[in-house]
């Protein structure tokens, strides 16, 4: 199971070569992973005490983008640890003959943190449970 999230591509985003920058898609990468903690994460969280650390990022790209795509990025768990987790990324656009375009793909690592005693933590619960569902899910495994 994944969740998309349009991306709009920003003029800014644009390097000299008339394609979006490499460091461009990590800020993509964030767009999604954020829409996917909210569906994860209370609404009111206080992420100032329990949050995350973000570990690792990966990006492989495949095909440049350029200002006039229309993009997405989708988000996925991919493995859940004791004390972290992994998101995986595929920013995508439609062909004109409506086929999936795939520009990249990308994996991060999420650690859980307590920024009151300053160290790693176990996945929260519900947040384990939420996960485990979002792995049960996914067909692409």
């Amino acid at each position: 199971m994944k969740i998309s999230t349009p991306v709009q591509i920003r003029f800014s985003d644009v390097d000299l070569g008339q394609h979006v920058h490499n460091a461009a898609y990590l800020h993509y990468f964030e767009l999604g992973r954020m829409e996917f903690l909210r569906s994860l994460v209370e609404k009111d969280h206080d992420w100032r005490k329990l949050g995350l650390i973000l570990a690792r990022n990966e990006v492989d790209y495949r095909l440049p983008i350029h200002l006039a795509d229309r993009i997405s990025v989708e988000t996925r768990c991919t493995k859940l640890g004791t004390k972290s987790f992994d998101l995986g990324y595929a920013v995508v656009s439609a062909g004109l003959d409506g086929s999936r375009r795939l520009h990249a793909e990308g994996h991060s690592v999420m650690v859980c943190f307590d920024y009151t005693s300053q160290r790693s933590i176990p996945v929260p619960e519900a947040w384990r449970t939420a996960l485990a569902r979002y792995l049960e899910n996914d067909g692409t495994r």
